[in-house]
């Protein structure tokens, strides 16, 4: 009896049809063509703020070393302004990073570097202009006092 009521049952289910699986996988691949491209296009910007982000916190440290060390410090961009690096007075390199590509500061353009005294002080101050791929360009003000930055464009 039981053997009976197996069988009904199997009998009843077809399973799926291979029409039916390539109906969703075709849905599968076109929803993942529509989404990708924009899904691109967003972690270029993320990784484009986050790199503008890591360079503001890059000059605040080395800001920070010349004011606890009181010694005197700079950021240099270097690779034609795809990297930088923050240097002691007596050139040792404190810390460094690099820009993603597609991103870079222009060159001959507002500061060439960022100097700060023992005090804490930048000088000279002004402006550095950087090129985004996503973005186009952005401005950073360095302000005399305390470094304070302000990013526009």
């Amino acid at each position: 009896m039981q053997r009976q009521e197996d069988k009904r049952i199997l009998q009843g289910e077809q399973g799926f049809t291979f029409l039916e699986l390539l109906l969703v996988l075709s849905i599968i691949v076109i929803l993942t063509a529509v989404i990708l491209p924009f899904s691109e296009k967003r972690l270029l910007q993320v990784t484009e703020e986050d790199a503008l982000k890591s360079f503001m916190v890059a000059v605040h440290e080395t800001q920070l070393y010349a004011i606890t060390h009181q010694e005197a410090t700079r950021v240099e961009f270097r690779d034609e302004g795809n990297g930088y690096r923050a240097y002691r007075s007596d050139r040792t390199i404190l810390l460094e990073g690099k820009f993603p590509e597609g991103m870079m500061k222009i060159p001959n353009d507002g500061l060439r570097d960022l100097s700060f005294s023992p005090s804490g002080n930048m000088s000279p101050t002004g402006k550095i202009k950087i090129r985004t791929k996503k973005s186009g360009q952005k401005t950073i003000s360095f302000q005399f006092e305390r470094g304070r930055m302000m990013i526009s464009g």
